[in-house]
């Protein structure tokens, strides 16, 4: 590499060329490649202007700035630099550090230079402009100056604060500066505003009416606090003034005073939002009850315990609403209620609405009723509802036991799978680790949740039996209220004494009834027989009526063995249900229940009726009397009963009297199809010496078999008569003209059939 001296003597060789005659000169072209070639190996530092016609040293750039930066008053950007000089932007941004290094006066700001002297410049301005509107903002001068609000705090603000800037820094806000002038200015506005104002103010509406900011508002009202006070430290908030506390605290205390109650929303539309506060500030002397709405004075308690005495001692009523201010709602005179009636008052007064009324006077009206209650529970018993009453009790118990214990099952099959589901067992040091796969059901699970459901639901209902109604107790009591002028709260009464009288009139009825049942057993024995006696009876009826029956064709014996089931059978099958009904002490009649209700009675029963009765009633479907006698037989023995044997020889004597009782029937009967009917069975008792129980369906039938037994002449009466009858009974034209002629042949048909057992008897 060359020494200086070398680059010396280049230099002057360089020069000398440069001083000869033209023709000793170097083309510009050539001083431009020299130049390069120097600059390539760096040995020699120029900066190519922009137009690239020029060099410029390091030095003369920074000598550039340094003199653009005066001329320009301080404050000059990097990119006008660039263009005065002309010279590109990296130059410009590479030689500031070296235009700064070592000096405190010049900064670098944001692509700026700024010197001392523009700082001073703009710190009288600020001074100015501080003097001007008595206080200043960083945050403005940011805007205004478009420096960094850090920049002018410390090195322009802060830095001539006391000096070129006379001012005050705020303690609160250190972005914030005024002048002592300022502050009594808005200290002075402040007063004036706080003083001319009598009522509660929005701390806004005063900001906007003084134009002073908030934050100078509440660091200056600390000391103007005498005026009044603030409700919070927000611009929403209010300011309430002395005289307008001393006018509320008067107005509160005289009224109190005078009324002896303080209405909460009073309290509010006087613009005391923290009423409690405020209560329990000015009332902690005082002796005050605190309702939901309101307070009142311990002196209205005092008097209404005076009334309340007076009350029961006189057995008379007191209505609260009268004594008590009007303002008072329920749920404060239930408070009321509560703090008076208490101990001892509680047993003797009973509260209905806003009315407190002495036990002795609601027992007076209780009184007036006895009678008609009395009436009324014999009429209970008697007519079977009490027992119902006690019926539904007793199926609502034991379903709901039912469902305890089928839930009970549920867990316990549950808690198995699970268990099964989890389990490992093993024995031994050769046990094998088995799995048991559980088996799961939850169809069935879920139907008895839901089968449960379903009964809760229907369940809910409380059984209730109304000995007297709330009509009939208002009837009975509806002059005495509205004499002594409680019209307005007769519901209530009779609401309440309905209570009072139902309780009253199921024991009543309760001890009615066990005297009832006492008498009943005492007849019980007698009804045993009585009911063995006539079931026999029938069965031997049904015995005798099945014997007759076979006589005809097997697809007309069909036909009879189901009349007989549905008719004589079901009768015993009443009177075994009947019997048992009085035995559960029951008030049930079985003749009037159908199929469907029978069925259910049976269902309800305990186990040791229900599953013979069960099977008899089945029986009823079947064709076989053979059946339906065995399945008596058991019921019977249920019943503590005795299926007697069969005494043949009074056979004869019951068919005998049978068939009298049917020539009584006839002899009395006016119904031309009952007549046929009954002359058919008298004579087939006649021919065949066996009792035959049939319908008026099965006479068409009963005089076909007869028919071998009649005369022609007879034969053909008794056909054409029955002809006739099916004419009427269907209706039409000629429906009147039969009935005539049925009418005119009636005797001839108890003729024949009176008659009959004469010819036969001639016979034999």
């Amino acid at each position: 590499m060359a020494s200086w001296e070398e680059v010396k003597r280049l230099a002057a060789d360089f020069q000398k060329v440069q001083l000869s005659s033209t023709t000793q000169r170097l083309s510009e072209r050539n001083c431009i490649e020299i130049v390069s070639w120097l600059i390539d190996r760096k040995l020699i530092d120029l900066i190519f202007t922009s137009d690239g016609k020029e060099y410029m040293t390091s030095s003369q750039l920074v000598q550039d700035i340094l003199g653009e930066l005066y001329i320009r008053g301080g404050r000059v950007n990097y990119v006008e630099l660039s263009k005065t000089i002309g010279v590109d932007l990296s130059h410009i941004t590479n030689h500031v550090p070296e235009v700064t290094r070592g000096r405190k006066d010049i900064y670098s700001i944001l692509g700026q230079l700024i010197d001392t002297s523009y700082i001073i410049k703009i710190a009288g301005e600020i001074n100015q402009k501080l003097i001007q509107q008595g206080q200043i903002n960083i945050g403005d001068l940011t805007i205004q100056y478009d420096l960094p609000a850090d920049f002018l705090q410390r090195n322009v603000v802060e830095k001539y604060l006391g000096k070129l800037i006379h001012g005050e820094q705020d303690k609160c806000d250190p972005k914030i500066f005024f002048t002592e002038s300022f502050i009594s200015r808005s200290r002075a506005k402040i007063r004036g505003a706080l003083m001319a104002l009598t009522k509660p103010t929005v701390v806004s509406v005063i900001l906007n009416q003084i134009e002073v900011t908030d934050k100078l508002f509440f660091s200056l009202f600390d000391q103007l606090s005498t005026y009044g006070f603030l409700t919070g430290r927000t611009t929403s908030a209010q300011y309430v003034p002395n005289v307008y506390s001393r006018s509320q605290n008067e107005w509160v205390q005289n009224f109190f005073k005078q009324n002896g109650y303080l209405e909460f929303d009073a309290l509010i539309r006087l613009g005391i939002t923290d009423y409690k506060g405020y209560l329990k500030k000015h009332f902690a002397n005082e002796n005050v009850v605190t309702l939901k709405s309101s307070i009142i004075s311990f002196q209205l308690i005092e008097r209404i315990e005076a009334d309340l005495e007076e009350c029961i001692s006189s057995k008379s009523f007191v209505d609260l609403q009268s004594s008590l201010p009007n303002l008072l709602d329920d749920e404060d005179i239930k408070i009321i209620i509560d703090k008076v009636v208490t101990g001892q008052r509680q047993r003797n007064i009973v509260i209905l609405d806003n009315f407190l009324i002495s036990k002795a006077f609601i027992d007076i009206m209780a009184k007036d009723c006895e009678g008609f209650l009395q009436d009324k529970v014999r009429d209970v018993v008697k007519s079977g509802s009490y027992q119902q009453y006690l019926t539904d009790l007793q199926v609502r118990t034991t379903k709901s036991s039912k469902c305890d214990d089928e839930e009970v099952k549920v867990d316990k099959r549950e808690e198995r799978r699970k268990k099964a589901a989890s389990g490992k067992s093993g024995g031994g040091a050769q046990g094998r680790e088995t799995k048991t796969k559980s088996t799961k059901k939850p169809t069935r699970i879920k139907n008895i949740q839901d089968d449960s459901d379903d009964y809760f639901e229907k369940t809910e209902k409380k059984v209730v039996l109304e000995v007297i109604s709330a009509s009939d107790v208002q009837k009975l009591i509806e002059s005495k209220v509205e004499e002594e002028g409680l019209g307005e709260i007769l519901e209530s009464i009779v609401n309440y004494l309905l209570q009072v009288l139902n309780e009253s009139g199921l024991e009543a009825a309760a001890k009615l009834y066990e005297t009832t049942i006492a008498d009943q057993t005492a007849s019980r024995r007698h009804t045993h027989n009585d009911v063995q006696n006539k079931v026999n009876a029938l069965l031997g009826d049904v015995r005798l009526f099945e014997k007759g029956l076979k006589c005809f064709p097997i697809e007309v014996q069909t036909h009879l063995y189901k009349y007989l089931l549905k008719t004589i059978c079901l009768d015993i099958v009443n009177e075994i249900l009947n019997y048992v009904a009085s035995e559960k002490g029951l008030n049930v009649e079985a003749e009037k229940l159908t199929n469907e209700q029978r069925t259910k009675f049976i269902n309800d029963l305990t186990p040791d009726y229900k599953n013979v009765l069960q099977n008899l009633l089945k029986t009823l479907s079947n064709q076989s009397v053979e059946e339906f006698t065995a399945a008596v037989e058991i019921c019977l023995t249920e019943c503590s009963m005795i299926l007697k044997k069969i005494d043949k020889k009074k056979d004869k004597l019951v068919i005998s009297n049978h068939k009298h009782a049917l020539l009584e029937q006839l002899d009395k009967c006016d119904d031309s199809a009952l007549t046929l009917h009954l002359a058919s069975l008298i004579i087939f008792v006649t021919v065949t010496q066996n009792m035959l129980h049939a319908s008026g369906r099965h006479v068409s039938s009963i005089l076909t078999y007869l028919k071998q037994y009649l005369g022609a002449d007879q034969f053909s009466e008794l056909s054409s008569y029955h002809d006739l009858v099916t004419i009427m009974l269907n209706g039409g034209s000629e429906a009147e003209s039969a009935k005539d002629q049925l009418k005119e042949r009636m005797p001839s048909i108890k003729k024949i059939a009176n008659e009959f057992k004469k010819s036969v008897s001639d016979k034999s």
